[in-house]
């Protein structure tokens, strides 16, 4: 009985180790495959921004601030713009 157990329980472990390795294999392949460098692209995207802070006076509580920050790309290739931080 023990044998038995001891046996079930060394397949359980090898199949979740050949389950693990699997996906960790598709996940790499699949962001090896997706990633480009700059110097691969024959024209890549290039960001300009003529005014990349800006500066309030003092505003009332509640009054809304609005500014619109101009992105342009004077690369050949689309420009993906995934993420924006605040300063």
């Amino acid at each position: 009985m023990k044998t038995r157990f001891f046996v079930i329980y060394i397949l359980l472990i090898a199949i979740v180790l050949t389950i693990n390795v699997n996906a960790a294999d598709n996940d790499a392949a699949s962001t090896t495959d997706q990633t480009v460098s700059a110097q691969e692209i024959k024209n890549p995207p290039v960001a300009v921004v003529t005014e990349p802070t800006f500066e309030t006076q003092p505003v009332i509580e509640g009054n809304d601030i609005v500014h619109t920050f101009v992105i342009k790309n004077t690369g050949g290739e689309t420009l993906n713009i995934s993420r924006v931080k605040t300063g």
